[in-house]
C-alpha cells in the first residue's frame, strides 16, 4: 500500500497540512503584534523575545482546547460548543497571562503593569476568539466539502442501480409469468410446492419493488423476510427456526429495503447451516430514543476469529457500505455468550 503524501500524514490527529496552516496562522498574528508593539517601543524590542514566548504559549493552551472541541466533542451542535468556549475563553486568558507574567519576571524580561496589563486581557480573549472562529469556519468549510463527496457518491450508486433495475425488470417479469405457468400445471396434491413457488415469486417482486424505492415501511421488510425463512425452513426444515421481536409502533417506520435479509442470510449460511443440529435466527427491532435499534441473533457455531466477516462476502459488507453512506452508522458483530452471533445496528426513525 502506497505511503500518504506528506501534507496528509497525521500528528496528534492533525494533518500535517493542518499545522503547516496553523503555525502560518501564527506568525501572522505574531509578526502583526510585534510590528504594534515594535513601532510604540522605538525600536528596543526584539521578534525572538516576548513575542515568540506569547505566541508560544497562546498555542500550548489553545492545543488541548482544540483537541476538546474538535476532536473529543465532535458530535456537539455548535451552540453547546459556544456556551464551552464562553466557559473556556477566561480560563485560556488568566492562564497565559499568569504564565507568561510568571516566566517574564523569571527571566528578566519586561511585560505591562497594571492597569495596562488589561490589554494583555483583551488581546488574548479577541486573539482567542479569532481564532477558534477560524477554527470553525475551516471545520465547516471540510464538512461541507465531505458532503458534496457524499452526495456525487451517492447520486453515482443511485445511477448505478437505477440502471441495474433497469437492467433487471426483463428477467422478473418473465420470472413471474413462469412461476405461474409452472404454478398451474401443478396437480392439487402438490400445494406445498405451489406456496413455495409463489413465496419466491413474491421475493422477486419486492426486490424489483426495492431498487425503485429508498425507504419503505418496516412491515413489509418484516413481510419480505418472513417469505425468505419461510423458503429457507423448506430447505432446512427443524433445523432452523426462526423468531421475530417487533414492537407494532415500529411497523409503519420507514427503513432501506433489504437491509434485513442479507444478515439474516448471513446468520443461516455461516451459523445455522454449518452447525449439524442446526439452530435458531431471533429477528428484534427496539426503539432507543430516536433510533431503531436492530438485532439479528442466531444460535450457529459462533465467530471465525480467522475471518474477516467484512471481505468474505457481499453480504455485510454491503450492508455496511449502505448504513455508512445513509446514516453514518456501522455494522456491530459480536458474539454470543452462549453460541451463535449478533449482528446489530442503529438508524433514526423515519415515519415519512
Amino acid at each position: 500500500m502506497n505511503s500518504p503524501d506528506f501534507w496528509d500524514r497525521k500528528i496528534f490527529s492533525i494533518h500535517y497540512f493542518e499545522l503547516g496552516l496553523l503555525f502560518l496562522l501564527y506568525l501572522v498574528f505574531g509578526w502583526a503584534y510585534f510590528m504594534a508593539i515594535y513601532t510604540t517601543s522605538n525600536g528596543n524590542l526584539g521578534f525572538w523575545d516576548n513575542t515568540t514566548l506569547d505566541y508560544a504559549l497562546k498555542a500550548l493552551y489553545t492545543f488541548p482546547i482544540w483537541w476538546l472541541i474538535f476532536r473529543k466533542l465532535s458530535k456537539w451542535k455548535i451552540w453547546h460548543k459556544v456556551l464551552l468556549h464562553i466557559l473556556l475563553l477566561p480560563l485560556f486568558v488568566v492562564v497565559w497571562q499568569q504564565s507568561y507574567y510568571a516566566i517574564c519576571d523569571l527571566i528578566g524580561w519586561g511585560h505591562l503593569g497594571w492597569p495596562f496589563a488589561w490589554w494583555d486581557v483583551y488581546i488574548p480573549g479577541l486573539f482567542y476568539v479569532i481564532q477558534f472562529g477560524i477554527f470553525h469556519l475551516y471545520e465547516y468549510y471540510q464538512k461541507l466539502q465531505q458532503q458534496h463527496a457524499l452526495e456525487a457518491e451517492l447520486r453515482e450508486l443511485a445511477l448505478k442501480s437505477e440502471l441495474t433495475a433497469l437492467k433487471a425488470q426483463l428477467n422478473p417479469h418473465f420470472l413471474y409469468n413462469t412461476f405461474n405457468t409452472i404454478s398451474a400445471s401443478l396437480p392439487p396434491e402438490q400445494e406445498s410446492t405451489r406456496e413455495m413457488i409463489a413465496q419466491l415469486s413474491d421475493l422477486f417482486r419486492y426486490q424489483l419493488k426495492a431498487s425503485k424505492m429508498e425507504l419503505v415501511p418496516l412491515r413489509e421488510e418484516i413481510d419480505f423476510v418472513e417469505t425468505y425463512l419461510q423458503l429457507e425452513k423448506a430447505r432446512f426444515g427443524d433445523r432452523l427456526q426462526f423468531d421475530f421481536l417487533i414492537p407494532d409502533d415500529l411497523l409503519m417506520a420507514k427503513v432501506p429495503p433489504m437491509i434485513l435479509q442479507p444478515l439474516v442470510e448471513n446468520a443461516i449460511k455461516h451459523g445455522i447451516a454449518p452447525k449439524i443440529e442446526g439452530g435458531n435466527v431471533l429477528i428484534k427491532a427496539t426503539k432507543k430514543e430516536q433510533l431503531i435499534r436492530f438485532e439479528i441473533q442466531d444460535t450457529g457455531i459462533g465467530l471465525n476469529k480467522n475471518v474477516d466477516l467484512f471481505n468474505n462476502g457481499i453480504g455485510l459488507a454491503n450492508t455496511q457500505k449502505r448504513l455508512e453512506k445513509m446514516y453514518g452508522t456501522f455494522l456491530q458483530v459480536l458474539d454470543n455468550t452462549l453460541s451463535g452471533v449478533t449482528v446489530s445496528f442503529e438508524i433514526p426513525i423515519a415515519l415519512k
